[in-house]
């Protein structure tokens, strides 16, 4: 029989560090939801030609390659070459603050355990086959449970950051996607390089972030309640952003975010934050119509020229697997 492993998997948002470079205690940690689109569709199947096959664009070829790469050297008998058929269905966009690294990388490695009938992998033991999960595991956990996430940080290089909290996102708010068109986000030895340039982030700081985490944003997502959590999650990305500007050049990468969240805000408009290093500025609103209504806003003032825009859902479960087999 043929076995077809189809995975599909969303986007991580990533709405800011917890802590960075501290004297003492866990480093890095954040907090960020998963949500439906843009997301990846990954299709694999066993190849019997000898050699591999990749479906896919041009600028996602080479990140397969290197994710296979990886994958191999943990099949149970890593000394039979087998090669396998990869075909990207649906891509995220790269570099935009989405997560479609860490998305790829487990998707690919899952699909590939489950065909070698492996003993179930978790989502972190893969994570460490592919490399993933250095500095951020939001993207790691939410391949599982999807949802909003909290994670706690980590006390050493090898440790992938353990997830303290999780909720489910409320279903009927939505997040607004403006990605500029002309600049993408920062990663890689650019990430390390900014990240290094950076220092330390003052205790006060985290304790300012830590305290909206666990006393504002969870319980207002557990409660329902907009106005806190829109309110809070604009405080988190500012705070955030006014530490990460001499790396990032602002409060948010692109400066016509800036300019953006001026007008936001100017009318009312809350829940603002970059996801990663952006560019891509992420708007949670209470209802389709409202998200539907910002749009409009943006559109008018001409924004739509120079972004994409995209409303998308909360994401609340993890990544759809399924598996087809035939003659």
């Amino acid at each position: 029989m043929l076995r077809e492993v189809r995975i599909t998997t969303g986007s991580r948002l990533h709405w800011g560090l917890l802590s960075l470079a501290p004297t003492t205690g866990r480093e890095f940690g954040g907090i960020g939801l998963m949500v439906d689109a843009p997301h990846f569709v990954l299709s694999v199947k066993e190849s019997f030609a000898g050699q591999d096959h990749i479906t896919c664009s041009d600028a996602y070829y080479s990140k397969v390659e290197a994710a296979l790469a990886a994958v191999r050297n943990y099949l149970p008998d890593s000394s039979q070459p087998r090669f396998f058929t990869l075909e990207l269905q649906s891509e995220i966009p790269m570099h935009c603050g989405f997560g479609s690294g860490t998305q790829l990388s487990l998707a690919l490695a899952r699909a590939i355990s489950l065909l070698s009938e492996e003993q179930e992998q978790s989502s972190v033991e893969l994570a460490r086959r592919v490399g993933r999960g250095a500095r951020s595991a939001l993207g790691v956990h939410g391949f599982d449970c999807g949802g909003f996430l909290v994670e706690g940080g980590k006390r050493d290089l090898e440790q992938i950051s353990p997830l303290v909290a999780h909720a489910d996102f409320p279903e009927d708010w939505r997040i607004l996607l403006i990605t500029p068109k002309d600049q993408a986000g920062i990663s890689g030895t650019v990430e390390v390089d900014a990240i290094q340039r950076l220092g330390p982030m003052p205790v006060a700081i985290t304790e300012q972030l830590c305290r909206l985490v666990l006393m504002q944003l969870l319980p207002a997502v557990l409660t329902h309640d907009f106005p806190e959590f829109s309110a809070g999650l604009t405080n988190f990305g500012r705070t955030v952003g006014e530490f990460f500007k001499p790396a990032q050049g602002g409060i948010y990468a692109h400066p016509q975010m800036a300019e953006l969240e001026s007008l936001l805000i100017t009318n009312g408009i809350q829940g603002i934050a970059q996801t990663s290093w952006g560019p891509t500025l992420s708007v949670v609103c209470p209802s389709s119509a409202e998200a539907d209504n910002v749009s409009s806003l943006l559109l008018v003032e001409g924004y739509g020229e120079s972004c994409s825009l995209r409303t998308v859902n909360p994401l609340n479960r993890g990544a759809q697997i399924h598996i087809k087999e035939s003659a």
